[in-house]
């Protein structure tokens, strides 16, 4: 079993820009007000980050280290009550149609693991993770390394370093999802496909998706696969196989769940092959089961069935969690609800299986008549979670307008490391605008949050 230590000062997670030299910092900064930026994967907001977060090399990787291990207790919690992603899916009375979920799909950490980008706000430098984000859906990749790689670039005397690239990592574990046989190379499709919602939906132009994929296909080829792109309507087969043309196709990089794809007619002839065997996807559909809020809770409630390092990181570094909601028994369920009422203005509450902050209430917010009347009722047909709220650190951040105007503010951070089989390679940030009031919700693109990345500072540097 893996020993996981608490975050204490040795292992913090702070931001070091400030103890970087002057001149540096102004240079940099400089340079990237006068980029010509603004392309973060094509969804670019009224606000820009002039200068990344700066991480501790050593603190980084313990902090991807973390991750990993939380992930890893959050499985373990559904193994204690799914063997399948079919048992899983009823287990979270999840009501998503994910059509291309096969029932039968163990809960491995091989299969299930493989990719997640799991949210932490930063508290003394203590990472809380307050969502796991684990499955397809999981974009941001290509603009965050150019975005890190210019930050690189301006910082002239070549002592900060680029994190590991998420591209490589990512297009390692899609080559190692499906194995050459029979002495040929693997192929893999990588699709466009029309949405409803997601990164379809907000490229809004199969030509911009492509150009958005360009980067996934090339580290895909470099990874030692054959790739083929092409939309998903152009896909045939079953489950006898999946095929594009003449193309016999291994594995599907798949950036999409079910649920939002609007090619109909294609998800059937990927299901078919799907639940045959015949294709894989990376990454499964089961994947993003795990991604419910009320895994989070699960752990809390299973503490006493951990080993006790797993214990410790739990209460460490995953905030208390609760949930309510169907299948609850009525004891379980008035004792949330005691608990929601007494310490209604250190708590949140949102959506097990919800995105983009949607749902979200603040309990400080509301009045308590308010607050226990949204628990109940949107409880009975839906899975909510309690959740204790997290006030997290706040950093000096320059920002840029889209009309030229600079600000600096103090700003949050929501941190979030790529993890690809466990390892760290990469990272997403988000900050509220320098305008926006950081206690009214959670930062969330949709909601205007600005992007940003991480440079890391070898720690002979410090």
């Amino acid at each position: 079993m893996e020993a996981y230590a608490r975050c204490g000062p040795g292992a913090a997670l702070h931001d070091l820009w400030h103890r970087l030299p002057g001149g540096a910092r102004a240079d940099l900064l400089r340079r990237s007000a006068e980029a010509d930026w603004w392309v973060l994967d094509a969804l670019p907001g009224r606000w820009e980050a002039l200068r990344p977060l700066v991480f501790s090399e050593a603190a980084y990787h313990r902090f991807g280290a973390l991750a990993a291990g939380v992930l890893r207790c959050a499985l373990l919690a559904c193994r204690r009550r799914a063997g399948t992603a079919g048992e899983l899916y009823r287990a979270l009375h999840d009501h998503r149609d994910l059509r291309l979920l096969d029932p039968s799909q163990r809960l491995s950490a091989a299969a299930l693991l493989r990719l997640a980008r799991p949210d932490a706000l930063l508290t003394g430098g203590t990472p809380w993770f307050v969502e796991l984000n684990i499955g397809p859906n999981i974009y941001g990749v290509p603009g965050l390394e150019q975005r890190s790689a210019a930050f690189a670039r301006g910082w002239r005397d070549g002592v900060l370093a680029e994190p590991p690239s998420t591209l490589r990592a990512r297009a390692a574990c899609l080559a190692g999802a499906a194995p050459a046989a029979g002495g040929r190379r693997s192929r893999a499709l990588v699709p466009t496909w029309r949405a409803t919602s997601g990164i379809a939906a907000k490229l809004d132009d199969t030509r911009a998706l492509r150009r958005y994929l360009r980067p996934a296909a090339a580290a895909a080829r470099e990874a030692g696969l054959d790739v083929c792109v092409a939309d998903l309507s152009e896909v045939r087969g079953g489950a006898d196989g999946l095929w594009v043309g003449d193309d016999r196709i291994d594995v599907v990089f798949n950036q999409f769940t079910s649920a939002v794809l609007a090619d109909g007619g294609s998800v059937g002839v990927l299901r078919a092959a799907v639940l045959a065997g015949s294709v894989r996807l990376f990454v499964p559909e089961a994947s993003c089961l795990l991604s419910a809020k009320q895994v989070l809770a699960w752990m809390h409630e299973d503490l006493d069935l951990y080993e006790p390092a797993d214990r410790e990181l739990i209460l460490a570094h995953v905030p208390w969690t609760a949930w309510l909601g169907p299948g609850q028994s009525p004891e379980l369920r008035r004792g949330v609800l005691e608990r929601a009422a007494r310490e209604q203005t250190g708590l949140v509450v949102k959506p097990s299986c919800g995105r983009g902050g949607a749902g979200f209430v603040d309990g400080h917010r509301v009045t308590a008549r308010e607050w226990l009347g949204l628990l109940t009722r949107r409880s009975r047909e839906h899975t909510l979670v309690l959740q204790r709220r997290v006030v997290p650190d706040r950093t000096r951040m320059h920002f840029r307008g889209r009309d030229g105007a600079r600000k600096v503010a103090h700003v949050p951070s929501v941190v979030s490391p790529f993890l690809l089989d466990g390892r760290i390679a990469g990272a997403y940030v988000r900050h509220p605008g320098p305008e926006a009031d950081p206690a009214v919700a959670p930062v969330n693109t949709a909601a205007g949050g600005v992007s940003n990345t991480v440079l890391l500072l070898p720690d002979t540097q410090r």
